[in-house]
């Protein structure tokens, strides 16, 4: 499969502060980052680093208070909040920790969701296919709670797909699956991208689950701090490792400047 050379998502001088004076909390202090088509990312860090606020950036939820936000190259940065909504229903896929699938919905229902709320019908056999993919054709008319954890998973991986998005933003969508399942939904989360060129940028803090991808990005504070091009689980674990000792000599040494 032939991919553009363009970034599907890209982000440049991304700034986003909460709060003010010493108070403020700066959950992404100039991030810039891209992320090829055809590619698997994990964003990873300790908890407050700011990934939250990266995919919320990137998604259009938030606006940054600086830098800018592009999708594949066109910057969305200052749309309207309605143009930003039909871009996270057309060319945004989410997957979620928690599944967010509706419970009265099938699974064949909550795949086309996206597609029925922009007011058209599914490609014909788009739906079918992607349960197929899945492995959950049979199970198709099978609601929410008439399925495993880790089939709800693979049900929302398919609805994050249906709209042919330009990059699906993952967060943390092994956090709620045992290991099984949870090693089950990484290896289709990794054939979307290797066999329908798909881009995902994963937040975890599995370095189980970053040995998956093809790159993992470290934040530290709100800033990129290194990368690993085809992680292990064992490299990605003593980074995190070593990150922790760096941020809590760092936040040790400011609250001592400030008392």
């Amino acid at each position: 499969m032939e991919l553009s050379t363009r970034p599907a998502l890209a982000v440049r001088g991304l700034t986003r502060t909460y709060g003010e004076g010493a108070a403020a909390v700066h959950a992404l202090a100039g991030v810039d980052l891209a992320f090829a088509p055809g590619s698997f990312t994990a964003l990873m860090g300790p908890s407050g680093s700011g990934k939250t606020t990266f995919l919320s950036c990137a998604a259009g939820l938030e606006r940054p208070d600086a830098g800018s936000v592009e999708v594949e190259g066109v910057d969305v940065t200052a749309w309207t909040e309605a143009r930003r909504t039909r871009l996270r229903r057309d060319r945004i896929g989410f997957v979620f920790q928690s599944f967010h699938l509706m419970p009265y919905l099938t699974a064949a229902q909550n795949v086309a969701l996206p597609v029925r709320l922009a007011g058209r019908r599914p490609a014909r056999g788009r739906v079918g296919s992607l349960l197929d993919r899945m492995g959950l054709g049979e199970r198709a008319e099978h609601l929410p709670a008439q399925l495993s954890g880790g089939q709800q998973q693979r049900v929302a991986i398919a609805r994050a797909l249906v709209t042919d998005p330009a990059v699906v933003l993952a967060d943390e969508p092994t956090g709620a699956l045992d290991s099984a399942s949870a090693a089950g939904v990484l290896a289709l989360m990794r054939s979307c991208v290797e066999d329908l060129g798909q881009t995902v940028v994963m937040v975890t803090h599995d370095p189980v689950a970053a040995a998956y991808a093809d790159r993992a990005v470290f934040l530290v504070d709100g800033r990129v701090a290194g990368h690993l091009d085809s992680p292990t689980a064992a490299a990605v674990a003593g980074r995190l490792a070593n990150l922790d000792d760096l941020l809590a000599g760092t936040r040790s040494a400011r609250a001592g400047a400030r008392s």
